[in-house]
């Protein structure tokens, strides 16, 4: 039932072929683990006759109606990094740090999938393990029983799309969702089936969902999960206006988006991004002040590759496609999110900066990078605390003690070589909850040396100065929702 396999050059994965049943489409798997796996994988555990129950729940009712038959069991593929061997006769793993410590040394799962074609069912790897990843991802605690032991690791879920039963649209969806339920408690796991269904007012069956999914049964899938979705239109190639402002805004908040390209006829997820070198950043960015003008490439879940795949910001001539291929997303926000990033992007660059700009230190206009992202009040709360060595202490007692609501928008303002050293000139602290037609959405704002807190229980808001004991000139850029892939 279980076996090990050594892996010390991609070559090794090959031994797969030898040891799984041609159900399970071997040489594709093989392929895919060698071109894409990088050197820290160094043993791989097959765990046979393994009951998967996302490829369950489409084998009652799709796979086990067929002419042809089925098997019901699958395979999973476990991943280890170089202290840790296999004992075969005891069923157990030895490692050279404590075996306590096992967690430290697992990369994650792959389920294979007993369909011959598109075996790759749910898989949660590391981000660590995969060749070429970049960036800051999205991921969750994931956890794993293995032969008596509970395995933790960071990953985000991932599968290849059945083709026969679901498409990559579908796959978009679950892997949202799948990461939603393993992130927060409130969120239920969906299975493969679950989606299927939910696309529809009634269960079109085996065939229907194979024809594909647009974007708007992709919202009707969200809504029914319990988020509120919002879909977000690229109006066109030629002037996208603000679409990568809010992609970029939504993403840094920590949320995944289901992301459509009507030309490439093909749905992904964005769960991260890669900003670009400071000696190669864009003098001049596409979308002026914008923070989307220093990302370099967005990473994705594409269901027909391993994840964390970058994708370049514009054609490159190497990619098979880029950012430039978006054309819609939909972000599945929690319930009371009510001021948008497009609202956001709007008032930042222009009322809050015109204000910020008589009371703060700010970068001069012309020389303006702005970043925004939405985090909860109690993680604004836990970063102050963590930072309270560098922030001011009347600062930190602010934030503490500030009513805000569960939900607020964090905007930076940075010039372009602050934000080449990871800093920035000033924050401020938005209602995620205000209505657009708020003149004032602002609890405060802040410098190195200075802060306003907003009293918006009057209209129009109150703002009350105090000046900040610190030798500081600029503040630490703030990196929150997101985690480097290399950790």
């Amino acid at each position: 039932m279980y076996e090990w396999i050594d892996i010390r050059e991609p070559a090794d994965f090959a031994e797969l072929t030898k040891k799984l049943d041609a159900d399970f489409e071997a040489p594709r798997v093989v392929k895919i683990l060698q071109e894409g796996i990088n050197s820290s994988v160094a043993g791989v555990l097959i765990e046979r006759e393994y009951i998967d129950k996302d490829y369950r729940s489409v084998f009652y009712h799709f796979y086990a109606k067929m002419g042809r038959p089925y098997r019901s069991d699958c395979v999973r593929l476990h991943f280890f990094d170089s202290t840790v061997s296999f004992n075969a006769e005891e069923l157990d793993f030895t490692c050279t740090d404590d075996i306590t410590k096992l967690s430290d040394h697992y990369f994650g799962y792959m389920v294979l999938r007993p369909t011959s074609a598109v075996t790759i069912g749910r898989t949660a790897l590391s981000p660590r393990v995969r060749k070429d990843a970049l960036g800051d991802s999205i991921v969750s605690v994931h956890k794993a029983h293995v032969l008596g032991y509970t395995l933790k690791w960071n990953a985000f879920p991932s599968m290849d799309q059945h083709a026969d039963i679901v498409v990559c649209a579908h796959v978009a969806c679950w892997s949202i969702l799948r990461h939603y339920s393993e992130r927060y408690s409130q969120h239920r796991e969906l299975l493969v089936h679950d989606i299927k269904v939910m696309a529809h007012a009634f269960d079109p069956g085996g065939l229907a969902p194979a024809r594909g999914l647009d974007i708007y049964q992709a919202e009707r899938v969200f809504q029914a999960a319990g988020t509120y979705p919002l879909v977000i239109t690229r109006k066109s190639k030629e002037a996208p206006g603000d679409f990568y402002d809010q992609l970029l805004a939504y993403l840094e908040s920590g949320f995944p988006l289901f992301v459509e390209m009507l030309e490439e006829v093909h749905a992904i997820v964005a769960v991260g991004r890669t900003w670009q070198l400071a000696e190669t950043a864009d003098a001049a960015p596409s979308n002026a002040s914008s923070a989307w003008g220093k990302v370099a490439s967005v990473t994705v879940i594409d269901d027909n590759k391993l994840p964390y795949l970058s994708v370049p910001v514009r054609d490159d001539g190497q990619a098979s496609y880029s950012a430039d291929d978006f054309t819609r997303f939909i972000v599945p926000l929690p319930e009371k999110i009510f001021y948008p990033a497009s609202a956001v992007a709007s008032y930042a660059r222009t009322a809050l900066s015109d204000m910020l700009r008589g009371c703060l230190d700010m970068p001069a206009e012309d020389d303006m990078v702005v970043r925004f992202f939405v985090m909860t009040i109690a993680k604004l709360r836990e970063y102050a605390r963590k930072s309270k060595t560098s922030l001011p202490k009347e600062l930190v007692i602010g934030i503490m003690q500030l009513e805000a609501a569960q939900f607020v928008w964090v905007v930076e303002f940075a010039s372009n070589e602050q934000w080449a050293n990871g800093q920035v000139s000033a924050r401020a602290v938005l209602d995620a909850s205000a209505s657009t037609k708020d003149i004032c959405p602002t609890w405060l704002a802040y410098s190195a040396k200075k802060v306003l807190f907003f009293d918006r229980s009057i209209v129009p808001a109150d703002a009350k100065f105090a000046p900040l004991t610190s030798a500081a000139s600029a503040l630490p850029r703030m990196e929150q929702n997101l985690r480097p892939v290399a950790s």
